[in-house]
């Protein structure tokens, strides 16, 4: 379907031929066809295509048509057109400013007979000519394929034709985005289930979990993938990818060169990852409530935007597909696994007191992890893999030489077949891995402590459809742990020639033992408080024994990295025949605040039991959240019309917050946030402004509110508002006045 650049020189040649045909063939000036004005239906055709929601609909600026769906456009001439008046369109693509991607076509109004006619090749047709009888109006009902190259492209000229002889060329600029079409059931991102298509296609805010497996939190987040310029960078980064544009309609490529591109490691793409703590000449990764600022910055500039993180990588990510398209989701793994040597097997090392050796656990246990599922056919899989598509934008690993995640079939990774494409061993192995632990004696030789199985992949979590609670998904990627399916598709992704080394697993957790341990403290924790861990040692045995006990309590990163020990304890206990004794373990706010305001971390408890041959080694993170502000709403909530937020916060930590400031995010401020700074706060000491809005959308809305200071941030809140509509709003499309005109 593609020209190339010395074939688009032979067709305007040829253009220029049949034009100088036609203007020797003379005209009457009684012949002559005014084009007096016309009117893209942008709304009427956003209606049909459950596009009306994005920007350059709403605002009457451009199309936004799904695959197989039409889209009109209506003429007025001055004087009757009738059956005998032949229209035709030139169509082409926007090319981002890639010189590979400029092409366009003739679009005739005839049937085309042949196959090598360049009408036939236009992604766009015309359906149909609606002339009325008596009148000199005219609607044009356009059409794309249910299989058509999703990609903007522009009519820029109109011509008509009158007695075969005499042509008339008017200049006519307007866009067509075309989308994909998840409603329609011949396109490839078909979603049967009408309530699952608006979940995951038109829904433009959503929640993203984190924390830890014991205590899971969730975070809202402003996709905004009808905003501009969402959709436009979409397809800036496909044509910035090279992706050949015969691909452009395939998702399976799509959403492999999304991965790429999302991230900026290899090509500039849209996002820097840092994992470091320091975001000096960037913003922290847990400041950002959306993506529509990153995305808006990004396309302005053409540079990458600092900084993210995996929650970011993935909001960008489900903006970016829906925008498209495509059904997307993102999804949250607890203790996710990585894995650096395709073993399937995470090495946790001690040392000889029982203190967890740093530098040589390279592969890490995440508190949580955030990739997405986009939903797709697999026609390269012969059809067996169709359905949810794990896709992860964050830079973890390289696939192909370029930083990069999937597409990879989910019905893949819970059956353990390793070698579908595409990087099915790594996330595989991101929620079954087992956990080794090791202990490194002081001559270097390493004895194995214990071994779990069971412990990665926990509560994989997205977004339940249409409400705000959370789906736990785990039985869409895996088996039950300990089931003959789940060990069945373990030893198949064991046997698979992509994994390099071949380690058995053993699950120490089905031991019968004598010596138990348990973690108990609170489950949700603030950050600013003080923590109290306790550790108990249970003893199953009749007789008295003598325990040995270490236990760590580390700050950690979300991403497995150890911020610092925050305490440990070793000793020996006696713990009497059939009871329990404890050890406890206290943690100071002053220990970890510092640390903790602008990271996502958690408390890591790592306790490690021995009775002679009896090892017990358990692992529990608890995740740190921050604090809550209040909200309150002054006035009336209708659209184009101004209303209140009133934000306050009380601070919680012990030590002054610093260039502190409150900040809105939500549908309608085209990717700018509205901010109202209040200077320094006080321990304990209360902050409260007034932030005035106006809302150009009407209905369900969802505006995030957050705190934000040096020293502390992602606090935040998500308000729903139902947003009046405005009776005196503008629903009728613009009608355009033709200035200029040639004839031939």
């Amino acid at each position: 379907m593609s020209n190339t650049k010395g074939a688009s020189q032979q067709q305007q040649q040829q253009q220029q031929q049949q034009q100088q045909q036609i203007t020797k063939s003379g005209f009457n000036n009684g012949d002559k066809l005014r084009l007096k004005r016309f009117v893209p239906r942008y709304v009427k055709s956003g209606k049909r295509s459950n596009t009306v929601e994005y920007d350059q609909v709403a605002n009457r600026r451009g199309m936004v048509v799904r695959r197989g769906e039409y889209f009109y456009l209506d003429l007025e001439f001055d004087e009757v057109f009738d059956d005998y008046d032949l229209l035709s369109f030139r169509v082409s693509v926007d090319d981002y400013g890639f010189e590979a991607y400029q092409k366009s076509w003739h679009l005739k109004e005839e049937p085309t007979r042949f196959s090598d006619h360049e009408s036939y090749h236009c992604p766009i047709q015309m359906r149909s000519v609606i002339v009325y009888p008596g009148s000199n109006k005219v609607t044009v009902v356009f059409y794309t394929a249910k299989n058509c190259i999703t990609a903007k492209y522009w009519i820029t000229q109109m011509y008509a034709t009158r007695s075969l002889e005499i042509t008339f060329n008017y200049d006519m600029k307007f866009p067509i985005s075309v989308v994909y079409n998840p409603f329609c059931p011949d396109d490839a991102v078909y979603l049967e289930s009408g309530a699952e298509c608006r979940e995951y296609v038109l829904e433009s805010t959503g929640r993203v979990y984190f924390g830890s497996s014991r205590s899971i939190g969730s975070k809202s987040w402003n996709f905004g993938q009808f905003d501009d310029p969402v959709l436009d960078c979409a397809y800036y980064l496909l044509a910035k990818s090279g992706l050949p544009f015969d691909s452009w309609g395939d998702p399976v490529s799509v959403a492999r060169s999304l991965s790429a591109l999302v991230n900026s490691n290899d090509d500039n793409g849209v996002l820097v990852g840092n994992w470091s703590g320091d975001y000096a000449g960037g913003v922290a990764p847990t400041e950002w409530r959306g993506s529509l600022a990153i995305i808006a910055k990004y396309y302005e500039s053409k540079t990458p935007v600092k900084f993210g993180q995996c929650w970011v990588f993935s909001g960008l990510m489900t903006s970016l597909a829906r925008a498209l398209g495509i059904p997307a989701r993102s999804v949250t793994n607890f203790d996710s696994a990585h894995d650096t040597n395709c073993n399937l097997i995470v090495d946790s090392f001690f040392n000889d007191t029982f203190a967890p050796i740093a530098e040589l656990n390279s592969d890490s246990i995440w508190n949580f992890h955030v990739w997405n599922d986009l939903w797709m056919k697999r026609p390269d899989l012969g059809g067996d893999f169709d359905g949810w598509q794990a896709v992860d934008a964050t830079p973890q690993e390289r696939s192909d030489s370029i930083f990069r995640t999937g597409p990879c079939p989910v019905k893949a990774i819970k059956q353990g077949k390793l070698d579908v494409d595409f990087d099915t061993p790594f996330i595989y192995a991101e929620v079954n891995a087992c956990i080794k632990h090791w202990q490194k004696n002081a001559d270097g030789t390493n004895k194995e402590l214990y071994s779990d199985p069971t412990k990665v992949g926990r509560s994989i979590s997205t977004k339940a459809v249409g409400s705000e609670d959370r789906l736990d998904i785990t039985d869409q990627y895996k088996f039950p742990e300990g089931s003959r399916e789940e060990d069945a598709a373990f030893r198949a992704a064991k046997n698979s020639k992509k994994v390099q080394i071949k380690v058995e697993r053993n699950d120490d957790n089905k031991r019968r033992r004598n010596l138990q341990l348990n973690i108990a403290t609170e489950e949700y924790l603030v950050i600013g408080g003080d923590i109290k861990v306790t550790l108990e040692l249970t003893n199953g045995a009749r007789t008295d024994k003598k325990i040995l006990f270490g236990i760590a309590a580390n700050l950690k990163q979300y991403n497995g990295k150890v911020i610092r020990q925050l305490a440990f304890e070793k000793g020996e206990v006696t713990v009497k025949g059939s009871s329990t004794s404890p050890v406890e373990l206290a943690i100071q706010s002053a220990d970890y605040t510092n640390s903790a305001g602008c990271e996502e971390v958690g408390i890591e408890i790592v306790p490690v039991g021995i009775d002679g041959n009896d090892k017990v080694v358990k692992q529990t993170i608890v995740h740190l959240f921050n604090p809550e502000l209040d909200i309150e709403i002054v006035g009336e909530v209708c659209q184009n019309k101004a209303f209140h937020f009133k934000c306050t916060f009380v601070n919680p930590v012990p030590f002054t917050l610093s260039d502190a400031r409150f900040s809105i995010e939500g549908p309608g401020l085209r990717g700018k946030s509205m901010d109202k700074s209040v200077g320094q706060v006080k321990p304990g000491d209360k902050a409260s402004c007034s932030i005035t809005l106006t809302p150009v959308r009407c209905g369900e809305r969802n505006f995030i509110v957050s705190f934000i200071s040096k020293e502390l941030k992602g606090v935040q809140k998500a308000y729903p508002i139902y947003v009046e509509p405005d009776p005196t709003a503008v629903l009728e499309d613009e009608i355009i006045e033709v200035r200029q005109q040639v004839v031939y």
